[in-house]
């Protein structure tokens, strides 16, 4: 493609050197040679313009080269910057789902503001509670003092009142053992007064008997003597009546 316009470019220059050359037979020899240096200088020119335009070529083909390069490189630049794309996309819609979940947490921690508000007016009031429970405490441990002194007390008393049941108990001890023996000498009473109701009975048996004979004599007696009839019926009568 550059080396067209080269010989396109030599083949003007030629063809006006020939047409200088024949209209210059009338020319004189220095112009002719003025005309030769400024061909050579032409020459010379289309020379180093060919040179130049080697080089540009061999220019041209690294820029070229270069070019596929960078559009390689920038096929693979769009090729990362479709898969960043992709990336850039996937992340974004992590992003709104992170800021649903950020709203849904934010929602979450207004309600869990409201419940620690709660919670600490709770705590408020329990602290509250809680102090007038400890002055209760407080109040309830001066009772509790007061009561374990009156325990004490009590307890003195009831170390008294043992120290004196047990006096007693020995004082009863003492009254059951004379009960015992008064025991045994009452039953040793009723022996003897159960032997005397014996002695008793054998002695009113024995005075009946003794009656009957006096009874018996004194009949007896009046037998003989006729006249005391009237105070033998007498006595009769009052026998009689000593039997009935």
């Amino acid at each position: 493609m550059t080396r067209a316009p080269a010989i396109a470019t030599a083949a003007l220059v030629l063809a006006a050197s020939a047409s200088l050359l024949m209209t210059a037979p009338t020319a004189s020899a220095q112009g002719l040679r003025e005309l030769l240096g400024d061909r050579a200088e032409s020459r010379n020119d289309l020379r180093d313009l060919i040179s130049d335009r080697s080089a540009t070529r061999d220019d041209l083909r690294d820029l070229l080269r270069d070019r596929l390069e960078r559009r390689s490189d920038l096929r693979d630049l769009i090729l990362d910057r479709l898969a960043t794309r992709d990336d850039l996309r996937d992340l974004l819609r992590d992003r709104l789902e992170r800021r649903s979940d950020l709203r849904d947490l934010i929602l979450d921690r207004l309600a869990t503001r409201d419940d620690l508000r709660v919670l600490l007016r709770d705590r408020l009031e329990r602290r509250n509670d809680l102090r007038d429970l400890i002055s209760d405490r407080s109040g309830t441990r001066d009772d509790l003092r007061d009561l374990l002194r009156d325990r004490l007390e009590r307890r003195g008393d009831l170390r008294d009142l043992m120290l004196d049941r047990l006096a007693t108990r020995d004082d009863l001890r003492d009254l059951l053992r004379d009960r015992l023996e008064r025991r045994s000498d009452l039953r040793d009473l009723i022996m003897d007064r159960l032997a005397t109701r014996d002695d008793l009975r054998d002695l009113l048996k024995d005075r009946l008997e003794r009656r009957n004979d006096l009874r018996d004599l004194i009949s007896d007696r009046v037998r003989d003597r006729n006249d005391l009839s009237p105070l033998l019926n007498r006595l009769r009568d009052r026998l009689g009546g000593g039997n009935s």
